[in-house]
């Protein structure tokens, strides 16, 4: 398993290769532990541990992407621990929510998905409610959180609440949403 897999990542994962075989042998104990074994034990240990070397490489591909902000807060092993009961306050979680409300009414997308952005995500709606909130199809309503989602995930940056360059823009759609909100609670 560990040659297959080092022949399929690369010989520089060969760590991970030995990792996730082991992972992949622990992961085999619990299951099959309840399940029973598989009719083709191989084949299950082969299949989970391609499953958790993606997994792995996925992590590793996010953590890149973002390892130069949480690196600039997190600069040596002594601010770990303040950084992160800071980031976990009461006013840093209050801060987030509005900094990602503002982030979900990004003007490069339709009125009505901003709303139902801020709605699903933030406020926990599901996309029946949506809907019947918007009067449209849970499909429409569906596809059109997937795409905000997309176009969220392009602009890489959370909306920043000390400038005041675009909360002008965003605001009203901002409260729209708070007034959905409350109007369904």
């Amino acid at each position: 398993m560990v040659a297959a897999l080092t022949r399929i990542f690369g010989v520089h994962n060969l760590a991970l290769a030995e990792d996730v075989v082991q992972d992949a042998f622990c992961r085999a104990l619990e299951v099959w532990r309840r399940r029973g074994v598989p009719e083709n034990p191989a084949a299950w240990l082969m299949a989970t541990a391609k499953h958790c070397a993606l997994d792995v490489l996925r992590r590793e591909r996010t953590a890149r992407t973002f390892a130069p902000e949480v690196g600039v807060l997190l600069q040596s092993e002594w601010t770990l621990a303040p950084v992160v009961e800071e980031l976990f306050g009461p006013n840093a979680l209050k801060d987030d929510l509005l900094r990602l409300m503002f982030s979900c009414c990004h003007p490069h997308l339709p009125e009505e998905a901003q709303v139902a952005l801020v709605l699903h995500i933030l406020c926990g709606f599901s996309v029946d409610e949506i809907a019947s909130a918007f009067l449209s199809s849970d499909a429409a309503i569906e596809q059109g959180i997937t795409r905000a989602k997309k176009v969220l995930a392009k602009s890489k940056r959370l909306f920043d609440i000390s400038a005041p360059a675009d909360f002008s823009a965003r605001l009203p759609i901002v409260l729209q949403a708070l007034y959905l909100l409350f109007n369904e609670g």
